[in-house]
């Protein structure tokens, strides 16, 4: 992953998602460790991140409930880092699309 998008994600550089034009490729990045930009986010409790990226590009979706290198998903990561609020958009103030089977 880029230095750049990294910290953006670390810091809630949400001005990141604006200078890119609409291209995803950036947010398609992850780390050795198979994070990608929201498993970051989700570490350093950015819900402004979450917010602004299902409102700029819907197409992203899947990323919310991608799995890094141990199984986690950005809710995993919320949850383990003890941001309510980001739970609480991922499992139910967010209008997203189930990426994964219900139990």
């Amino acid at each position: 992953m880029d230095p750049s998008v990294h910290e953006a994600a670390r810091s809630g550089d949400v001005g990141l998602l604006k200078t890119v034009n609409g291209s995803t490729e950036f947010l398609l990045q992850k780390t050795p460790k198979g994070n990608n930009v929201l498993h970051i986010a989700a570490e350093f409790k950015q819900i402004a991140f979450f917010k602004n990226i299902l409102l700029d590009n819907h197409q992203c979706r899947p990323l919310f409930w991608a799995a890094n290198n141990k199984g986690n998903t950005p809710l995993h990561v919320a949850a383990r880092v003890g941001s309510d609020e980001i739970v609480e958009f991922l499992i139910g103030g967010a209008d997203l699309e189930s990426g994964g089977e219900s139990s």
